[in-house]
């Protein structure tokens, strides 16, 4: 095993308001508090006026992103540092990119499926030689979605580095959001930066040597719910394997998660968590630890 596990958890910290830099794997005092915090982060990419412009500061109209809410997120013009809504091309890939002054962190959010072409990529399964790592292959529908926007991102993220020096990179995202997340987060430490990358409900984005690659790299944390259908897709069976470890919360919907309620499952493509359920729910892919697409 890569990392190791504290021997309890009833010692963890439940803190989710004031966080430190992202946590290695094996600093558990804090991992209820960083899931809950970045799923907060996620769901704000699906509320409209982090996306346009609208807002002066990171908010969530549904309410369910309170602790980024709490946070000092005025920017640059006292606002957040750049949104992106690419809607003329494949994919629509939206989100933005915010600087957390109150945890000195940038974040960059990818918000999950809600237009049409969204789903377009969502149902592309096809398989398309990648550049990441030797023998990897990408879905091609999440992968041309987040090239449409990676440029104009690493010119963002440069800006917002240097304007933030010190700050700690954080790349996260629900669902398809959360499949754009671990394809940037990937190429960008292979580009040499470091970041920590928080994915939830995220769909299969690779084939078996991409899952071995970014397992590898182990600056990720992919959390998965239940029985949460997207995480299923698209199958092993069409060549898609998910990286290890996997975060899996097994209480139920709208309820108050504990450390106990999270279980890590290790070994890639295990069917150990979400993928070895019996029954697929949608419901379970609203909710991690929160409302998480509220705004939808």
């Amino acid at each position: 095993m890569k990392f190791e596990i504290a021997q309890s958890w009833a010692l963890a910290s439940l803190a989710t308001s004031v966080l430190a830099a992202p946590q290695k794997r094996s600093a558990w005092s804090t991992l209820l508090g960083q899931l809950d915090y970045y799923a907060q982060w996620s769901t704000a990419a699906y509320c409209s006026g982090n996306t346009d412009g609208a807002n002066k500061v990171v908010s969530c109209s549904a309410g369910n992103c309170p602790d980024v809410q709490a946070a000092n997120t005025a920017l640059l013009n006292a606002a957040l540092l750049n949104e992106f809504d690419n809607t003329n091309s494949y994919g629509d890939a939206s989100g933005f990119l915010a600087a957390d002054n109150t945890n000195q962190h940038i974040v960059l959010s990818f918000r999950g499926s809600r237009t049409f072409s969204n789903w377009i990529a969502d149902i592309s399964t096809a398989l398309i030689p990648s550049s990441l790592c030797s023998g990897c292959q990408v879905h091609q529908g999440f992968w041309d979605d987040y090239q449409t926007v990676a440029s104009t991102l690493n010119t963002q993220i440069d800006s917002a580095q240097k304007a933030y020096p010190g700050y700690a990179l954080v790349v996260t995202g629900h669902s398809l959001g959360g499949a754009l997340a671990m394809l940037c987060g990937t190429g960008l430490h292979n580009q040499g930066y470091t970041l920590t990358t928080y994915t939830y409900g995220q769909l299969r984005v690779g084939n078996l040597a991409l899952a071995k690659y970014i397992t590898n790299v182990d600056t990720q944390w992919r959390v998965t719910h239940t029985d949460d259908t997207v995480p299923k897709l698209p199958s092993m069976t069409a060549g898609f394997s998910h990286s290890s470890p996997e975060y899996w919360i097994t209480s139920g919907n709208n309820v108050t998660v504990t450390t106990s309620d999270i279980q890590v499952i290790t070994g890639i493509d295990s069917t150990a968590g979400n993928a070895g359920t019996t029954t697929s729910s949608t419901s379970a892919h609203n909710w991690y630890l929160l409302y998480i697409d509220g705004c939808t």
